[in-house]
C-alpha cells in the first residue's frame, strides 16, 4: 500500500529516494484538507487570480482546468491545481455563504438541511449561554409559535404542553421584572390554577385561585369578588352584598325589605289588595293608588255655589311610615255633566278622607269616582 486509506496520503517507502518529496506533498495534502475552508462553491472554472492555499468546491459543469471536478475541491498548491475527493461527512465552511456544509453520497448540502433532528441535547442557548440552572436559554426580543397548516402535514392547531411530576410541585410562567419576580401563573404547589403578584419577588400575594375540581373563581385579596364564587341564581337575579366578604343572590322582583335603612330583599315590590294596589322599591319609595265613590247631592253646600259628598274614608294599600302625599282626581260615572273635584280631609299613614265637590246645582245626584296616588315613604 503506497497511500493511505482515508486522505490518499502518500507513505514513504523503503529505500526511496528523495523521501523529503512525499513527506512533504503528504503535508501538502494535509494542509489542504485539515480544518476545510473553501472560497466558493458555484464556480466552474478557476478565474486564474487564484493564490496557493486557495480552496474552492467545484460546481456542476465544471470545465477548463478543473474539467470533471464536479462536487471535488480544488486546491491550488504550489502554483498548479490538484483535485481532492471528499469523503462522505467532510464539513467545510463557505466563506463567501458563512455556512457550513456537509457532504453526503449524493453531494454538498447545507448542514443546516442535514441536522433536522437533535436529540437528548443537555444544554442550549439562543443568543446566550445555557448552563445547568437554565439549560435551555434564550436572548431574544420576539419570539413566535405557529400551528403547522393542514397543507403543510399538520392540522392547523398548536397546542403547547407543560408537566410536572405530581400536585406539590410547581408548573409556572414567572414574569419578572430586572430580574426579580412580579407575576406568577401556574400550578404551584398544587393542582389548582393560580395568580400570585408581588412588589419585590420575595413577598407573594395570591390574587385569583381557579379551583381545579368545581372551576369556580375565588379572589383571596378582594373579599367583594370572593363572596361571590359560590353564588347561583335564576333569572332576574342580582347580586346583593351583605358585608365586606359576603353576597347572596337575590330576586329582582320579590318582598323589600330593611334593616337599618340599608335594603335587604328584593329591589322592587308590588301586589294589590281590596283597598287598591301599591309598588314598593328598595331606597324606600312606596307609592299608593285606590278608587272610592261618593254622592254629591245640592242637600249638601259647602259654601256659595259649591256642593259636597258625606266624606268617606280610603284606606291604603299598604301602610306608609309617615304621612304621604296625594292626588286626587274625580270622574264622572253617571254621564251627568257638572264641574266637580275632590277634596282631602284627613291624612295619615294608612288612610286618607275623600269627599267629592260639585260646582254647580243639578237636580240628580251625581256618583263621582274619586281616585287617588299617594307617594311616600315604607321606611
Amino acid at each position: 500500500m503506497e497511500n493511505t486509506t482515508n486522505l490518499n496520503l502518500p507513505y514513504i517507502m523503503p529505500s526511496q529516494a528523495q523521501k523529503h518529496v512525499t513527506h512533504n506533498e503528504a503535508l501538502s495534502l494535509l494542509d489542504a484538507v485539515i480544518q476545510l475552508s473553501v472560497r466558493d462553491r458555484d464556480l466552474t472554472e478557476p478565474s486564474g487570480t487564484e493564490s496557493d492555499g486557495e480552496r474552492y468546491i467545484v460546481a456542476e459543469g465544471a470545465t477548463g482546468a478543473w474539467l470533471d471536478w464536479d462536487g471535488a475541491i480544488a486546491a491550488r498548491i504550489d502554483g498548479s491545481w490538484q483535485r481532492i475527493a471528499p469523503h462522505v461527512g467532510w464539513i467545510a465552511w463557505v466563506e463567501d455563504e458563512e455556512k457550513f456544509v456537509c457532504r453526503t453520497v449524493t453531494g454538498w448540502f447545507d448542514l443546516s438541511e442535514t441536522l433536522l433532528t437533535l436529540q437528548n441535547l443537555h444544554l442550549l442557548g439562543v443568543g446566550t449561554t445555557a448552563d445547568s440552572a437554565n439549560p435551555f436559554a434564550a436572548k431574544l426580543n420576539n419570539a413566535l409559535w405557529s400551528a403547522r397548516y393542514a397543507g403543510e402535514g399538520g392540522n392547523g392547531n398548536l397546542r403547547y404542553t407543560m408537566n410536572k411530576e405530581g400536585p406539590p410541585g410547581v408548573l409556572s410562567l414567572l414574569m419578572q421584572s430586572a430580574w426579580s419576580g412580579r407575576a406568577e401563573i401556574g400550578l404551584v404547589g398544587d393542582d389548582d390554577l393560580v395568580i400570585k403578584t408581588s412588589p419585590d419577588g420575595t413577598t407573594w400575594k395570591e390574587a385569583l385561585r381557579l379551583d381545579r375540581t368545581s372551576g369556580k373563581a375565588s379572589f383571596p385579596q378582594t373579599p367583594a369578588f370572593a363572596a361571590l364564587g359560590n353564588l347561583t341564581g335564576g333569572n332576574g337575579a342580582f347580586v346583593r352584598f351583605t358585608g365586606s366578604s359576603s353576597a347572596v343572590m337575590q330576586a329582582i322582583v320579590g318582598t323589600v325589605s330593611q334593616t337599618g335603612g340599608v335594603p335587604t330583599g328584593a329591589l322592587l315590590e308590588s301586589g294589590a289588595n281590596a283597598n287598591g294596589t301599591y309598588i314598593r322599591y328598595a331606597d324606600g319609595t312606596q307609592i299608593c293608588a285606590g278608587i272610592t265613590n261618593t254622592q254629591i247631592t245640592n242637600s249638601v253646600v259647602v259654601t256659595g255655589w259649591f256642593y259636597n259628598s258625606t266624606p268617606c274614608t280610603a284606606t291604603f294599600a299598604a301602610a306608609f311610615s309617615a304621612v304621604p302625599q296625594i292626588i286626587f282626581n274625580a270622574n264622572r260615572s253617571d254621564g251627568l255633566g257638572a264641574v266637580r273635584l275632590t277634596a282631602c280631609t284627613v291624612l295619615n299613614t294608612t288612610t286618607t278622607g275623600i269627599q267629592g265637590i260639585r260646582a254647580v246645582s243639578h237636580a240628580n245626584t251625581h256618583e263621582v269616582n274619586n281616585s287617588y296616588v299617594a307617594i311616600g315613604r315604607w321606611y
